[in-house]
């Protein structure tokens, strides 16, 4: 019993020990702006050599508390934090120690200590990528896919907390020039050691402390061995497609030959450093790999496609191809496709970039749709099926020289643009009509900018000029027309740039002509602005006041002018390190085409007419948005929410008709109309280090309603949806990974007082599951549809693929893979527009096999 007791006591006396010896110290790290720092390291450090036996990171208030264990002399506290100078106290007698971080400008090659794989200081977030990355991560895309608030959409888009990146750099350099496709998708995953976004860019030094930006930005920092190297891939493969169950021709070819082979080939070969950087690129194929979307140009809010050509729109374009479903499973393609960049500074601050690219492409597609067009009195009704091919060839060559100082600016960027395109479609059902379309768009333009500070005010000159070359030819039946736009534009603008304490004004003034071959124009333009940035808030208030001339010409009617003022307010509160606020509102007047003045109805299609009536469309818009984002870097958590509404008035309403043989008459008039929409929209992304998961969420709900003119009366339309789009993406083990994504998309339409369209739900499913035993990685992957074809009828549609990669080193890798393991062949869908609805079906591609080999070197 004694015993017992002594062993009790004794063991209370130790733990006595324990928690009197324990200490705690505490307290607040700030800025320089007395704001909380949150993600801050605080070490604590013991004896000369400085020993770390405590550790914690600053929360949200800046506030840090470290425990010491056991009893130690010589003790000191050190606060560090990317982007600050590192400060150090002595630890005496007191619990609470505070810190002042002092900015500190230094190459990210020396940072040694990074809190947490993702860490942000100011208007910079970055993201460790070693933290982020797993063995079957093949380009850098792979990773980007997986980091919180960012996210990659299926066309290479890349965007932060749903707002479009305006600039792409790699090692601060800008190779692409908006078509970082071929960037992302061909770097090697490996190479990259921090992914920067950078929040309200303001690329030109000589604005820098002038005017700030909205912008975002993305920058890939290089691990240093694999900096100035030359990267290489090269890829190649080969398998065997079955044959369509409607035709018994091989399906390889959309059932118009009769090859089985599958082929695909590429290389790749880049070198990126911080004087010069190259990329070459070749890359062919037929397996319904889309590698034309190397070729986009990307800007913040939109993508232009292939190279990014003539901003002029002509009278005719091509059929679309496009179905509510993968590229991979509906393309039937023989595509070829070559590209270069080089880039390298001739002097420290300028910088000379060549990006030049070719693309061949052929695609075959079999479809075919029932039509319900809804007029005021009845309801006409369309099948059709169509059999098309598009061959086309696309040029693009971009020759950009800038010189970024802080005194002077300059930027010249020459591009020059082609594509000449030609399909041939043959239509059955409706009418029996083979058309053939030949559509062309030549264009060169040249972009000037140059920019003067003189510390006291900024001048600055833009000058733009372009010109487009649209030819067309429809060829059916009886009909050949021949359409044609020449377009010359020249664009010249001249600004005025003071700054005075917390307001910057610009005042500018321009003046742009059109000279074209059906009407030309003169539009002169002055433009005050006043932008107010503080520590909380940031404003910008536009008064645009704009006057548009087309004159009369030998064959045109009376001049056509219109004055118009269009001003836009944007502001925007920050309320604490997490919470941002802003509301913008505006209200301008836009206008249609040049084509809308060409005097002579003429065919977009084999049945369809257009008749402008020379009426170009003077559209008058309000449009009003509240957002707030909500940013924690340290718990890896990024959400936005945003309100819209929007009302526009328009001089003109098309009047759709149809004749005795069912053909379309879209008859422009001069009459009043109005359309109008709402919406509401969000993204979630929430990354979880410790299980290796991010969740993301984007989510939206919007109606509209318009009106089209039927048969002299107003017909209304409303329409209604709401979509929702689920993410996961979860490693739970270094060899397994998991990958979920999801889109509900709800809606309906109202067609004036008595068509109710029954509202649809469409549901895609994709679930792909990858497990690595040793140097094999199996990959599964089951795809859902599930479409709404009518108010009783729904249509699923599964998909399975299945893949075997090998990996003997580093080097080498093969695959074996099978798709469309099910052998769908035939999707069908349908949706709804202003005042119709058509079901569609389309044929796919059947199940393929293809063995790949991947070089690395």
């Amino acid at each position: 019993m004694e015993r017992r007791m002594l062993i009790i006591i004794s063991v209370c006396f130790m733990l006595i020990h324990s928690v009197l010896a324990q200490r705690s110290f505490n307290g607040v790290v700030l800025g320089e702006d007395s704001k909380p720092l949150e993600g801050a390291t605080v070490k604590l450090l013991r004896g000369s050599g400085e020993r770390m036996i405590g550790y914690a990171l600053t929360d949200g208030k800046g506030a840090f508390k470290v425990t010491l264990k056991q009893t130690a002399d010589s003790l000191k506290l050190a606060v560090s934090m990317f982007g600050y100078k590192t400060e150090m106290q002595a630890v005496g007698d007191a619990d609470t120690y505070n810190f002042k971080l002092e900015h500190q400008a230094f190459m990210l090659k020396e940072v040694e200590v990074k809190p947490g794989r993702v860490f942000g200081t100011n208007d910079t977030i970055n993201y460790d990528v070693n933290q982020f990355i797993s063995p079957k991560d093949e380009s850098i895309k792979d990773v980007l896919k997986k980091m919180p608030g960012i996210d990659v959409a299926e066309n290479g888009k890349i965007s932060y907390k749903g707002k479009d990146i305006s600039k792409f750099y790699v090692e601060g350099m800008d190779l692409a020039g908006g078509q970082y496709n071929r960037i992302t998708n061909n770097l090697q995953a490996q190479s990259v050691e921090t992914v920067q976004v950078l929040e309200n860019h303001q690329p030109i030094r000589a604005l820098q402390k002038k005017i700030n930006t909205e912008d975002i930005a993305l920058n890939l920092k290089l691990k240093a061995e694999f900096r100035d190297r030359w990267l290489v891939t090269l890829t190649g493969g080969a398998g065997y497609a079955g044959e369509t169950q409607q035709t018994g021709e091989t399906q390889q070819t959309g059932g118009e030959g009769h090859n089985p082979l599958l082929w695909t080939a590429g290389f790749n070969a880049m070198q990126l450093g911080r004087r010069s950087q190259s990329n070459y690129a070749y890359k062919t194929n037929n397996t319904g790999n889309d590698v034309t979307l190397e070729q986009n140009m990307f800007f913040a809010g939109g993508v232009t496609l292939l190279g990014g050509e003539s901003s002029a729109s002509g009278f005719l374009s091509q059929p679309s191809l496009m179905a509510p479903l993968k590229n991979e499973r509906l393309l039937f393609n023989h595509t070829h496709t070559f590209s270069i960049d080089r880039l390298f500074k001739t002097q420290e601050t300028s910088r000379l970039r060549i990006n030049a690219d070719y693309t061949h492409d052929d695609r075959r597609q079999e479809r075919g749709s029932e039509t319900n067009y809804y007029q005021s009195s009845d309801t006409v009704h369309i099948a059709e099926s169509v059999k098309t091919n598009i061959a086309t060839d696309k040029a693009h060559l971009t020759a950009n020289y800038e010189d970024n100082k802080e005194t002077h600016y300059l930027t010249n960027q020459f591009k020059a643009t082609g594509s000449w395109a030609s399909s041939i479609g043959r239509y059955s059902g409706f009418q029996s009509v083979d058309q053939h379309l030949k559509t062309s768009d030549i264009g060169v333009r040249n972009d000037l900018k140059t920019i003067w500070n003189k510390d006291d005010y900024v001048l600055q000159f833009n000058s733009v000029m372009k010109y487009d070359h649209l030819p067309s030819l429809l060829d059916f039946g009886a009909v050949r027309e021949n359409l044609l736009l020449n377009s010359f534009i020249a664009d010249k603008t001249f600004s005025y740039i003071k700054k005075k304490g917390v307001i910057t004004q610009n005042y500018s003034a321009g003046i742009e002509g059109q000279v074209n071959n059906i009407r030309n124009g003169i539009i002169p333009n002055i433009t005050p602005k006043w932008q107010l940035n503080t520590s909380k808030w940031y404003g910008n208030l536009s008064l645009p006041l704009v006057y548009t001339l087309y004159p009369a010409g030998k064959d045109a009617g009376a001049d056509w002018s219109r004055l118009a003022f269009n001003p836009s307010l944007f502001a925007r509160y920050k309320y604490n390190y997490a919470w941002v606020f802003s509301a913008s509102g505006q209200y301008g007047e836009s206008y249609g085409n040049i084509t809308s003045f060409y005097p002579t109805p003429y065919n977009t299609d084999y049945r369809t007419v257009l008749i402008t009536n020379e009426i170009m469309p003077a559209n008058r818009s309000q449009s009003f948005s509240l957002n707030a984002e909500y940013t924690r870097t340290v718990k890896e958590f990024f959400a936005t929410l945003g309100v819209s509404r929007s009302k526009i008035s328009s001089n003109r309403i098309t009047e759709q008709s149809f004749d005795e043989q069912g053909n379309i008459i879209l008859n422009f008039k001069e009459m009043p109309s109005e359309s109008s929409s709402y919406g509401l929209r969000g993204t979630l992304s929430k990354g979880f280090f410790d299980y290796g998961l991010k969740l993301s969420l984007d989510y939206s709900f919007g109606k509209s309603q318009g009106e089209q003119l039927s048969g002299g009366v107003r017909l209304p339309y409303k329409a209604a949806s709401m979509q929702y789009e689920p993410k996961i993406i979860w490693t739970p083990a270094p060899m397994t990974e998991i990958s979920y994504e999801s889109s509900f998309r709800y809606g309906g339409s109202t067609i004036g007082n008595s068509t109710r369209l029954s509202p649809l739900l469409n549901i895609v499913q994709k679930l792909q599951l990858s497990q690595d035993i040793s140097d094999v990685s199996i990959i599964c992957r089951i795809d859902h549809y599930r479409n709404d074809v009518s108010a009783t009828k729904t249509v699923d549609a599964f998909f399975g693929d299945a893949s075997l990669q090998w990996k003997p080193s580093r080097r080498w890798q093969f695959n074996a893979s099978v798709t469309n393991l099910f052998d769908k062949r035939k999707y069908s869908y349908t949706q709804y527009s202003a005042n119709q609805s058509y079901t569609s079906w389309i044929n796919i591609r059947g199940r393929e096999a293809i063995v790949t080999v991947r070089c690395v070197m």
